[in-house]
């Protein structure tokens, strides 16, 4: 039985090429589904795989001898490439260096984000992790400051329909059905956040998405892990930093419109239904910051 979603209903098909197969087993060993097996020196497709191929790509990464290959779930044997000679991957201090000198950047220079550059960042993002794949993530790229300053303009006259909802009084009889945690969320956040969008965008002021040159929506389909439009999200904000454009997450507009705002979400192609979902925005940082600010998590535990 294959895994489902809502790019593919199929299971992968494994295609081996046994005049280069050499059974060394390899591809068993790497298989996360067991879909592999050698039986009497000869490997074959095994009848005990516990969902049938999910074209995540290791027997035919692994392979020594290109004898392997996966057709199917939006995966291909064309879609192999050689890797980078180890050499150019980044050292830990070259990787800390650059993700302890990102900051959320909201303030941005008026220079355009170039077609090459937003390239490379979707490039860097789609190499991110899933759940299962193929990745289920929507990408919406709000190209230009005059499209983010309509998305946001749209989204807070959204929220002036919806306004009591997100009152203290709307807060207060949702708590029954919310829980203690979530409606104090709301009261001490959500509230003031959508009362600030609104002041602010009517008096001109962007405080949703800052003017952005650009800005990125990463949705995840009903079918996969909330997760994987973060993920991708996260790796777009890095591989920002590395070609010098500032970025932030934005998490304040797609909780809103998880139920509802058909409209809004026709108008922009956003998904109508949706796991999760987050959106960054990008930009030339306008002002150079000079010092770092170390964070730390709420709890470290090392379990052995």
């Amino acid at each position: 039985m294959a895994i489902i979603n809502s790019r593919t209903r199929e299971k992968g098909k494994i295609i081996i090429d046994y005049d280069k197969c050499t059974s060394c087993g390899l591809c068993v060993s790497v298989c996360p589904d067991k879909s592999l097996e050698i039986t009497d020196g000869r490997l074959h497709e095994s009848q005990n795989a516990v969902f049938g191929c999910i074209a995540c790509g290791h027997c035919m990464a692994v392979c020594p001898h290109d004898a392997i290959k996966i057709e199917g779930r939006e995966l291909s044997g064309n879609d192999l490439f050689t890797l980078p000679p180890s050499g150019n991957n980044a050292s830990y201090e070259n990787l800390y260096s650059l993700l302890s000198s990102r900051r959320s950047i909201r303030h941005f220079k008026d220079n355009e984000v170039d077609d090459e550059i937003i390239k490379k960042i979707l490039d860097a993002a789609s190499t991110a992790p899933m759940g299962i794949p193929p990745s289920d993530v929507q990408v919406v790229v709000l190209k230009g400051e005059s499209k983010v300053r309509e998305f946001s303009v749209d989204f807070a006259e959204f929220l002036k329909k919806n306004k009591f909802v997100y009152s203290m009084l709307g807060t207060k009889l949702m708590r029954p059905f919310v829980g203690k945690e979530v409606s104090e969320l709301f009261s001490s956040f959500l509230n003031t956040l959508v009362s600030s969008y609104i002041a602010n965008m009517d008096k001109g002021v962007n405080k949703i998405l800052y003017d952005a040159p650009l800005a990125m929506s990463f949705q995840s389909t009903l079918y996969t892990d909330p997760a994987d439009a973060y993920i991708p999200a996260t790796y777009a904000m890095i591989a920002a930093e590395s070609l010098g454009i500032g970025s932030c997450m934005i998490g304040g507009v797609h909780p809103f419109i998880k139920k509802g705002a058909k409209k809004f979400k026709k108008k922009y192609g956003l998904m109508e239904s949706f796991s999760g979902g987050i959106i960054v925005i990008f930009g030339y940082p306008k002002y150079k910051y000079r010092r770092g600010v170390r964070r730390s998590f709420k709890e470290v535990k090392v379990l052995s």
